[in-house]
């Protein structure tokens, strides 16, 4: 129908959001193109929908697509009302319109009833009975000229009314019993005054009315949003500093964990049994060589990100570099905890991979930690890179320096799972 296509169009100029191939008049052949992948969605319009409107029922456009991401299924239904209202708000704006447009006739009764009863009240001051009477009759004519062509704008006037604020139901809503009420039969002059009155504030009203843009009177609020203490970022700018953490804990562990399994598969501890070298300086040299590995990686990847991938940095450098050491030494000593705890590598590549799936989906990494249950959100502040995610996103993106929270956990976690890997060192390292 000339409806449906004109909503087919509509939604065909939608935006760059939907990338429209063609109208197809059956629907089964277009669900067959569906299911056949050559197309994401089909957007089904009934095919008479203005007679459903006109029974009082709303005409649905369906929309049917093959996607299994929750992400996606709600990214459809989101732009589908986005469409759908799109649709809705231009055929208001056309009725509005229309409605502007009739309201001059409206306008123009309401100015020769107004002229009208001024002569009606010029004939009862000069006492002129034949002239009254017949100015009677005619502003009770014009009254029903202004009650019928008023039918079709008094709702777009109530709807102004609600908009401005503004008492003017009083006259716009029953301007026409007051005048009928003045027309037929009243005598008192100041009736007619009144009624003088209404008639100009109608004419008013209706001159507002036609004066507010079409668009304004159906969409009457607008919302805009502002992110305060932040730059505009592309989705790949938001997700670069967990990767980058993720990344870092994930070697820096790994690196760790393998070291004391390693070692014992080759005897090395039984040298150090015998040796003069504490368990402690054992313990600090590999903490110190595998930081300066785990640095160097650290700073590649810094390099990297901002200036190759151009990833926007608006805080302080001393704070950044400070969040990657204490993540990167607090990840060392979680490997050292792990490699001293187990008995074989494959044991200790295990739990590494399994802290890096926690930090991966526990960490605000993919999901935001308020979005979590608040048992699960125990699991995410336990985690390095739920802390040094977070501040590293404010550091960079916010200007921030590093908040006492992240300061407290990191340090707690470095002193922690030091004297953990010093005891279990110590524990390993002794003589039998």
């Amino acid at each position: 129908t000339e409806l449906g296509a004109e909503i087919a169009e509509r939604i065909k100029a939608f935006g760059n959001s939907i990338d429209f191939q063609e109208i197809q008049p059956d629907e089964l052949t277009a669900l067959g193109q569906l299911r056949a992948e050559e197309i994401d969605l089909v957007v089904t319009i009934p095919p008479e929908p203005a007679e459903i409107i006109r029974a009082g029922e709303s005409a649905v456009v369906k929309v049917t697509h093959n996607q299994l991401d929750p992400f996606e299924q709600a990214t459809i239904a989101l732009l589908s009302r986005s469409a759908i209202d799109t649709v809705n708000r231009s055929i208001l704006e056309e009725l509005v319109i229309q409605g502007q447009k009739e309201s001059s006739t409206v306008e123009i009764l309401l100015a020769d009833a107004g002229t009208t009863a001024s002569l009606l009240k010029d004939a009862r001051a000069t006492g002129n009975v034949a002239e009254e009477q017949r100015l009677r009759a005619q502003l009770s004519d014009q009254v029903a000229g202004v009650n019928t062509a008023s039918e079709s704008v008094r709702g777009a006037m109530r709807t102004l009314e609600r908009l401005t604020g503004q008492s003017r139901s009083e006259t716009s809503g029953q301007l026409v019993n007051a005048v009928e009420g003045s027309g037929t039969g009243t005598d008192d002059e100041a009736s007619i005054e009144e009624l003088e009155t209404e008639l100009e504030e109608a004419r008013a009203s209706l001159a507002e009315f036609r004066s507010i843009p079409a668009q304004v009177l159906v969409s009457p609020f607008e919302s805009s949003t502002t992110v305060t203490d932040a730059p505009p970022l592309a989705i790949t700018d938001f997700y670069a500093p967990g990767a980058m953490v993720l990344l870092l804990q994930h070697l820096a562990i790994t690196f760790a964990a393998l070291s004391f399994v390693r070692e014992r598969a080759l005897g090395t501890p039984e040298l150090f049994t015998v040796s003069p070298i504490r368990p402690i300086e054992v313990l600090i040299g590999k903490y110190i060589g595998f930081f300066l590995v785990s640095i160097v990686i650290g700073a590649s990847l810094s390099a990297l990100m901002f200036w190759g991938l151009r990833i926007p940095f608006e805080g302080s450098l001393a704070a950044y570099a400070a969040v990657l050491v204490m993540l990167l030494v607090v990840s060392l000593g979680i490997g050292f905890v792990i490699s001293a705890a187990v008995g074989s590598d494959i044991q200790a590549v295990n739990i590494a991979m399994i802290i890096l799936l926690l930090s991966l989906f526990f960490s605000g990494f993919f999901i935001s930690i308020d979005r979590l249950q608040p048992g699960v959100r125990a699991v995410s502040w336990g985690l390095p890179a739920t802390h040094a995610i977070d501040s590293l996103r404010d550091v960079m993106f916010r200007g921030a320096g590093i908040d006492t929270r992240t300061l407290l956990a990191l340090l707690t976690g470095i002193a922690g799972t030091f004297a953990v890997a010093w005891r279990l060192t110590s524990r390993r390292l002794a003589p039998h």
